[in-house]
């Protein structure tokens, strides 16, 4: 499994940044998210030429790195057009999943 950091965003206020584009039927890399102190907004989106969906986990990072954290499917399920959601949960990391075809995913802090 390959894990990624995400890159901090430039401009004044703390921020973070993540694109990918995965194949048709791949899972994308394990993003991990930084530790903030206070409750921080996380806002995914996904960009599916078939279908595909945002996975989270909030397994400890070792599992991550391990290949064996437990995964859930973000509560919107499989979509097939450019979709948004966020989040204020405590999780460890994101990943995009394409079910069909190509998908691209971007992941802000």
């Amino acid at each position: 499994m390959t894990t990624i950091q995400m890159d901090k965003r430039p401009g004044r206020f703390l921020g973070y940044e993540y694109h990918e584009d995965i194949g048709d039927g791949l899972e994308g890399k394990s993003v991990l998210i930084p530790s903030i102190s206070i409750p921080t907004k996380v806002t995914c989106t996904v960009n599916p030429s078939g279908t595909a969906k945002m996975q989270y986990t909030t397994s400890p990072l070792a599992d991550v790195e391990a290949d064996t954290a437990v995964w859930q499917d973000w509560p919107i399920g499989d979509v097939t057009v450019i979709t948004s959601d966020s989040l204020v949960s405590p999780v460890t990391a994101l990943r995009g999943v394409s079910v069909t075809g190509a998908v691209t995913i971007d992941i802000i802090i």
